[in-house]
């Protein structure tokens, strides 16, 4: 069980999020984090995570998330990613798997044969030794979510995982969390385009600062919600 209770954080002088309280059994679902651009969307996976520092708490099964950080995969927006470093696509991929095996391990054969999975369902085996620096945006994406399935969690958390790439590379991803799904993962989008609400989520969180609406993805589309959630005073924060 995943449960938040009064989270609230301030960024400078900015009250990011609200009274955040959410309950979600961790099952096989799909859960998108919507709303306008400054709503909070990224800093709410930010806060559970404990990137930002927030008040009130967040618990996974019981114990802190900060205690159970090794069954928690978050996956950044890849802009956030330093281009720039000298690494190519399997090294960036196999270093996933770190967290389980340790750093300046040998990498077992188990892992190897998880790497080669990935790979191929990935569709990055031409790519394998091809810096990062290299990559085009759906490319850097799959090599991200690749990276993210190489050790097994309960929990995964994507920030923006479909900007900016191509639709093949968006089908792609979806098919592999959907598996994650299948295998009774938890997994929690944050997501901007309406469209595909009701064709990749179970469930969807409209934030604006504070939760306007929590329900299925049919019920979350409807006016009265987007409205509450998309018409509200002038929001500003870019970086929430």
């Amino acid at each position: 069980m995943l449960e938040v209770k009064d989270l609230n954080l301030s960024l400078g002088n900015k009250h990011v999020l609200h009274n955040i309280n959410l309950t979600i059994p961790v099952h096989g679902e799909i859960i998108g984090i919507m709303g306008p651009n400054g709503a909070g969307k990224s800093s709410l996976i930010k806060s559970l995570i404990g990137e930002f520092k927030s008040t009130g708490s967040a618990q996974l099964n019981g114990d802190t998330i900060q205690n159970s950080l090794k069954s928690v995969t978050y996956i950044p927006q890849k802009a956030h990613i330093d281009l720039d470093f000298p690494i190519d696509v399997e090294h960036v991929v196999i270093s996933g798997a770190y967290k389980d095996i340790g750093w300046f391990k040998w990498v077992t054969p188990d892992t190897k044969a998880r790497l080669n999975q990935l790979m191929h369902t990935l569709e990055l085996e031409d790519l394998r030794h091809r810096q990062i620096s290299e990559l085009s945006g759906g490319q850097l994406q799959r090599v991200l979510v690749a990276r993210a399935l190489m050790t097994d969690s309960t929990i995964y958390l994507l920030d923006e995982p479909f900007v900016g790439i191509d639709f093949h590379s968006e089908q792609i991803i979806m098919t592999q969390l959907r598996r994650l799904k299948a295998d009774g993962k938890l997994l929690l989008i944050v997501h901007h385009d309406l469209s595909k609400t009701e064709t990749y989520f179970d469930r969807v969180i409209l934030l604006n600062k504070s939760i306007r609406f929590f329900g299925d993805s049919v019920t979350a589309m409807q006016p009265e919600h987007l409205n509450k959630t998309f018409l509200g005073a002038a929001i500003t924060d870019e970086t929430a």
